[in-house]
């Protein structure tokens, strides 16, 4: 007669959870977690100046988990998520907002929809580069309708790769 086992719940359970926790440590992304400011190093686009008016927002607080990528971002108190992609170096968030009320031209505008995408490429463990788009959307009036689309560097601690 062959008799079975059985595990306790409590310890199936565990053991998903100790790897996950143990394998954390092993990934392979160099970029810290923390708070960065993104600087422009080019803009492409930004009508409506969002950039200038809006300065003291562009800066977030970037958090890994796995491949996962969180940032809480400053401009509208957004949120973006993404991945990093496979080479372990590049990453991809995006976020969006509906019905934001922001200033826009000298205007108090309320937006039907905020998109946020941002691109960045890992240089060093304090520093990563990349792409912003922004693009604010509403239906009237027309000048609250603008987009951003600039070349960033975001950097924690001022702490710039060597």
């Amino acid at each position: 007669m062959v008799r079975a086992v059985s595990t306790p719940r409590r310890f199936q359970l565990l053991v998903p959870a100790l790897l996950v926790v143990g394998m954390a440590g092993c990934l392979p992304y160099a970029q810290e977690e923390g708070d960065y400011v993104l600087t422009p190093v080019e803009v492409f686009r930004d009508e409506c100046g969002l950039y200038a008016s809006n300065q003291d927002l562009f800066r977030g607080t970037l958090q890994i988990t796995g491949r996962v990528v969180n940032m809480d971002f400053g401009l509208l108190d957004s949120r973006l998520t993404g991945y990093f992609l496979e080479n372990g170096d590049d990453f991809a968030i995006d976020g969006s907002i509906v019905n934001a009320v922001t200033e826009v031209n000298g205007e108090e505008c309320l937006l039907d929809q905020v998109n946020l995408h941002l691109q960045g490429t890992t240089q060093c463990e304090t520093q990563f580069d990349g792409v912003l788009r922004v693009r604010y959307e509403a239906q009237r009036p027309d000048t609250c309708v603008c987009e951003l689309w600039m070349k960033y560097e975001a950097v924690k601690d001022s702490k710039r790769c060597d």
